[in-house]
């Protein structure tokens, strides 16, 4: 797919990947504007390469909502598929006007409690809400991803609970859990062992049918 992504989050997460384009402003990063029509003609002229589609992703895409539905809605027209990468941190309004026009979705569970979603400033209850939705979406294709962070989130008790809680909705969910590198204002910590992602990968596995690890 072709990938395109923007500026700005709804999130301050402090172990952000992707920081510098995620917590800019437009003074901060070069960027160039682009209409959905010119993106979805960039789009469908590589398909004789294999491309099928486009991929909202780097930022949040939703803090873009309209770009991404209008977009969205002119792929499908043109036979193309789209791809949401998000942190599910939307309202039910917007979510649903957006939902018709995404075949994947990966979601951002970043934690399993509130109190971590206290320290990225979200809502749980909200993600939860957003996968949920997506779950029971018939014509999207819904994965989840955890970035394990040492001494925040990588408890068996909370993968255990996420991995529970996301096999209630769909044990066919695919569920990745991905190595945590120090990284914008969170380098007090070492890098996740690759062993505690691989134990908690089969902490999951009790629960879902497909658990991958990442950046081990």
């Amino acid at each position: 797919v072709l990938s395109v992504g923007s500026y700005g989050c709804n999130l301050r997460c402090p172990f952000c990947q992707n920081a510098s384009i995620a917590c800019a402003g437009e003074r901060d990063v070069p960027w160039r504007e682009i209409a959905p029509a010119e993106l979805v003609d960039a789009a469908a002229s590589l398909v004789t390469e294999g491309n099928i589609g486009l991929a909202f992703t780097y930022n949040e895409p939703l803090v873009g909502l309209e770009f991404v539905r209008g977009t969205a809605r002119l792929a499908h027209e043109r036979g193309l598929v789209n791809v949401l990468v998000s942190n599910g941190y939307v309202n039910d309004g917007p979510l649903h006007e957006v939902t018709p026009f995404i075949d994947v979705a990966n979601i951002d569970l970043k934690g399993f409690t509130q109190s971590f979603y206290d320290l990225v400033g979200g809502d749980l209850a909200t993600v939860k809400h957003t996968i949920e939705v997506l779950a029971a979406t018939p014509s999207c294709h819904l994965e989840v991803t955890t970035l394990v962070i040492p001494g925040l989130n990588d408890s068996d008790q909370e993968i255990a609970e996420a991995a529970q809680w996301l096999a209630s909705l769909d044990p066919s969910i695919p569920y990745h859990l991905t190595r945590f590198f120090p990284c914008h204002r969170l380098t007090d910590r070492p890098a996740t062992p690759p062993e505690t992602v691989h134990h908690l990968a089969n902490v999951a596995r009790r629960y879902l049918k497909h658990v991958y690890v990442g950046n081990c």
